[in-house]
Order: structure tokens, then C-alpha cells, then sequence
């Protein structure tokens, strides 16, 4: 059981986030093992139904069951839940469209995003070592099975969509294999899912530059991939550590990439990859947002995750932004509106009509028919 000291724990001071702009989120506050953390948990104000919002208090629910979205948002490293800033108001706000199957439903949406330990408006261990694999792995589990699963209306079932980016992704897609009938759709931008392979020559440039950077200034590493960010939204990324101890789990993460055999999170991602394999399609509707002028995680790396994980059996949506960089999010009203509007017009086994109707997004066609081939060997017994 995890143990820390309490007088080696930050807390960052509710004043540092007062005024965020574009964030008016009031956070919710839960706690794992003792050290406090922050989620934002916002729900629509709508119903959505043939391409329209109704309001819930005009909404004349009674007989018409209500189809829960809930969209699980994981930030990376550095950055804290702000970088949903953009994406929130349109999972909360945004119809299907008219016509679409969705739009035949009555939806409505959940919006969690949490800030893990060490970042954000969350505790922070003051202590490097505290900071491993295992404890934001666990972490993310426990926040699931607490918030989700321990939780209406998302516990009453409905579509769970995992949004993820960087370290959302490294630890977020293995989280479908170990909650397998959870996850229906997965919003992907630039992340890895980490098998011991070595990473990109970016990749190791910006560990390096963090190794030598304790006391880094976390807006600045954001705003020089952003260039249209205001002085205030990279205050804003900077907020939470104001001091050289509140930023441990800043400095921790880069070393803990799984790039070698042996490292922790290696084994969950080969779990993930195989379970990714195995899907038939339409299982997951995955949608892949690739930020194009990341020298991190970009085109290269991105396409070779969804070779090895989701062209396989699963098939993806994919959307190049050519000007975005690392920190997608920062480019991420329009991604969220494409992945909302090609869900809603994809047809199993007719995945590829929905982009006809999206500008911009193109369907990756798995090579396997999975279910074909179940249903073939079915017929040989």
C-alpha cells in the first residue's frame, strides 16, 4: 500500500488558479491513498436528439430512455486538465448530426477529466521516487472503477470514449484490456503505447532536456509548440508548480517511458496490443488525430501505433492537422466536432461512408476480417 509523509506533499494554493481563461470548470476533489486529487465532472445541459439540443429542464423524458456518452479525457506530460479547454465545450455541447443513427437516440454526455498525482490541482509528492510506473497505472484504474463504474449515470451503462494524448495514452490504452467490455470508441492523438521499443530521436531529445531542466517553466515548453497561445493560457499551464518541489512528477515521467524490455509497463502494453488484435471490428471505433509538426510523437510514430494496434482487425478514422503540434488538444475544438459527427454516421462494416460525409477524415480499412474468419472456421466444425 502506497504510504507518503504528508509534510512531503504539495499542495498548490487555490489562488494560482484563479482567472483561467477558458476554464471555468469547478473541480471536484477525491482521494487515493491518502493524497488528494482533482477532476473536473461536468454534465451536458442538453439531451440531444435528431440533431438538436433540448434543454434538461425542457426535456419531457418520461418513457424516452437516455443514452449516456461518458468521455474520459487523460492529459500527458506536463500539462493538467487545462489542455481540454477546448475540447470540453464541444463533448458537452455538440448534436449529432440530423440524420446520423446517432441522432435517432436521445443522448446525453459526462465529461471526466481528471489530473493525475503530481500535477495539475492534484497533490504532489515532493520526492522524485515516489513517482512510478505503477502509481499513476493504479491511479487511472482506481479513478475508473471509482468514477465510472462506482457511479451514475455512467454506471448505468451508455458509450464510454477514451480521450487521450502523450502519457494519457501510454497509460490510458491499456486500460481497454484490462476493462474489456467498457471502452466503445477511443479519441488517439499523438501518444505511444510502449512495448520496451526504443522511442523517436524527439523523444529523447525532450527527456534530456528535462533531465537537464529541474526547475523547468512547464508554459513555455507548451507555448513553443502553440504559438497562438495567449500570455495568460501558458500562465495557465505553469500554474501548478509554481516552486522547484511542486514539480517531481514533471521531471519523472520521461524516465519512466517503457523503452527497454524489462521496464515496468512493458508487459500492459503487449497485454493491450494483443487484446487490440483480437477485436473484431467495430468492437472500439478508435479515431486517430495526428498532430503533424510534433517532433516528438508525430506522423512516424503515430502511424506505427495504429499499424500494430488497430489495423489489424479494428480498422481507425484518421485526421491529419497539419499546423498542430505535440500538445493536440491545443488544436482540438474541430477534432472533437469531426469524431463526434463521424461516429455518429458509422455503420458497422460501412465505416468508410461516414467520411464522405466528414471533411477531412479518412477510414483506414483493417486487413483482417476477424469475423469472417470466426464465422468460417464455425462452419468447418
Amino acid at each position: 500500500m502506497l504510504t507518503i509523509d504528508p509534510s512531503r506533499v504539495y499542495r498548490t494554493p487555490d489562488s494560482a488558479f484563479q482567472d483561467l481563461p477558458g476554464f471555468p470548470y469547478v473541480p471536484r476533489y477525491e482521494y487515493y491513498h491518502g493524497l488528494r486529487y482533482a477532476l473536473i465532472d461536468e454534465t451536458s445541459p442538453y439531451v440531444f436528439h435528431d440533431g438538436r439540443q433540448i434543454p434538461i429542464e425542457q426535456f419531457q423524458g418520461a418513457g424516452k430512455e437516455v443514452h449516456w456518452e461518458t468521455y474520459l479525457c487523460f492529459h500527458g506530460q506536463p500539462t493538467w486538465s487545462y489542455l481540454y479547454r477546448k475540447m470540453i465545450p464541444v463533448f458537452l455541447n455538440r448534436a449529432p448530426p440530423k440524420g446520423s443513427s446517432s441522432a435517432r437516440k436521445y443522448v446525453r454526455r459526462r465529461v471526466l477529466a481528471p489530473d493525475y498525482i503530481g500535477f495539475g490541482r492534484s497533490d504532489k509528492p515532493i520526492d522524485d521516487e515516489v513517482y512510478k510506473w505503477h502509481l499513476h497505472h493504479d491511479f487511472l484504474i482506481q479513478f475508473i472503477i471509482r468514477q465510472v463504474l462506482g457511479e451514475a449515470p455512467s454506471s448505468q451503462g451508455g458509450d464510454v470514449i477514451g480521450v487521450m494524448q502523450d502519457w494519457g495514452g501510454i497509460l490510458g490504452l491499456t486500460l481497454p484490456a484490462i476493462f474489456p467490455t467498457l471502452f466503445t470508441h477511443l479519441l488517439v492523438m499523438n501518444t505511444s503505447l510502449c512495448i520496451g521499443l526504443p522511442p523517436s530521436k524527439g523523444w529523447l531529445q525532450f527527456r534530456d532536456f528535462i533531465a537537464r531542466s529541474p526547475d523547468v517553466n512547464v508554459g513555455p515548453v507548451i507555448g513553443r509548440g502553440s504559438k497562438h497561445l495567449s500570455k495568460e493560457e501558458v500562465a495557465a499551464y505553469d500554474a501548478p508548480h509554481p516552486i522547484k518541489e511542486s514539480k517531481a512528477g514533471v521531471r519523472r515521467f520521461p524516465p519512466l517511458v517503457p523503452i527497454r524490455s524489462g521496464m515496468a509497463g512493458v508487459a500492459s502494453g503487449y497485454a493491450a496490443k494483443a487484446y487490440f488484435n483480437h477485436l473484431p471490428r467495430s468492437s472500439i471505433r478508435p479515431f486517430v488525430a495526428i498532430g503533424v509538426a510534433d517532433p516528438v510523437l508525430g506522423i512516424p510514430v503515430m502511424e506505427d501505433l495504429i499499424s500494430q494496434n488497430f489495423a489489424s482487425t479494428l480498422g481507425c478514422f484518421i485526421m491529419n492537422i497539419q499546423e498542430a503540434g505535440h500538445f493536440v488538444q491545443e488544436w482540438g475544438g474541430p477534432i472533437a466536432e469531426k469524431a463526434i459527427d463521424t461516429w455518429a454516421w458509422a455503420k458497422d462494416g460501412e465505416e468508410g461512408e461516414a467520411t464522405k460525409r466528414v471533411e477531412g477524415v479518412e477510414w483506414r480499412e483493417p486487413k483482417t476480417n476477424l469475423q469472417a474468419e470466426v464465422e468460417k472456421t464455425k462452419s468447418k466444425l
